[in-house]
């Protein structure tokens, strides 16, 4: 799966001081001038689940088949964006990452306390996890920004306790419990169970290897990866390309041949 290349910035631990409320872009862990497509049942000549294009800018669109889609109409032109699109190209969310306003930290060791309009962005080493313990984003506006969930690890469990949280990347050891809304998590590997209380949550390109329980609002669901068929106990859940897994051999790993049914929602299936 392609990613964005991550540029780190030495910034010291986070809850000391950051490195300024406008950092350059040239700073950020991804390209601001990128969008990521995910989703939607469109021919893709890289083989690939995510489709990385730059982003337009004015009445410009990215063209897939002839769907139009112009995710600067949320985040700006020649910002950076996540596209997803259920099985029928529409799309269903647009997670938008600052590119200005924001402090950039470097996130290694313990949490103790994130503000307000940060970026954390992991180190890009494979060596265990980088956070021991447990993460609570108790700021508005973070967003966390791993390597992948190979390189990228939180020991322990991750609760989102404010809103407009985005967390990419990230491998997971515990739970994840999102109690506030509009947060979004994208590529990442969770090992226990997801539980979303809060209203406008976004998961996509995720596995999850213990119980989903979904008891807000407007979820939206698209290429995950699920040990167990989610509880779905909110309303307007939307389900795109998901499906269960079983790890047959036990080697904690998702192969192709381990894949099983279309997960369903709210009583609504969908196609892989």
């Amino acid at each position: 799966m392609r990613r964005f290349e991550v540029v780190l910035v030495s910034c010291g631990l986070v809850g000391l001081v950051a490195c300024g409320s406008d950092a350059p872009r040239s700073a950020l862990p991804y390209d601001p001038n990128s969008t990521a497509v995910i989703g939607g049942d469109y021919d893709n000549p890289d083989g690939l689940t995510l489709r990385v294009r730059e982003t337009p800018d004015g009445d410009e669109c990215i063209d897939l088949d002839g769907a139009c889609i112009r995710p600067q109409e949320a985040c700006g032109d020649s910002g950076a964006a996540d596209v997803l699109l259920d099985d029928s190209g529409n799309v269903v969310d647009v997670i938008c990452y600052p590119t200005s306003g924001v402090a950039i930290e470097t996130l290694k060791g313990d949490v103790d306390h994130v503000g307000n309009n940060v970026v954390l962005v992991f180190d890009d080493e494979d060596d265990g996890a980088d956070v021991t313990g447990d993460v609570t984003i108790d700021g508005n506006n973070v967003t966390l920004y791993g390597n992948g969930p190979d390189k990228s690890v939180i020991g322990g469990d991750l609760n989102i306790d404010k809103n407009n949280a985005v967390v990419r990347g990230v491998r997971i050891e515990g739970d994840v419990t999102i109690t506030k809304n509009n947060p979004s998590i994208v590529d990442c590997v969770i090992e226990g169970d997801l539980t979303i209380r809060g209203n406008n949550v976004s998961i996509a390109l995720c596995d999850v290897w213990g119980k989903l329980v979904i008891e807000g609002n407007n979820t939206v669901l698209v290429n995950n990866r699920f040990a167990t068929a989610p509880e779905v106990h909110g309303n307007n859940t939307v389900c795109a390309s998901n499906v269960t897994f079983v790890d047959a051999d036990d080697d904690g790993l998702v192969s192709e041949d381990e894949l099983g049914d279309t997960v369903e929602c709210a009583g609504k299936s969908k196609d892989k």
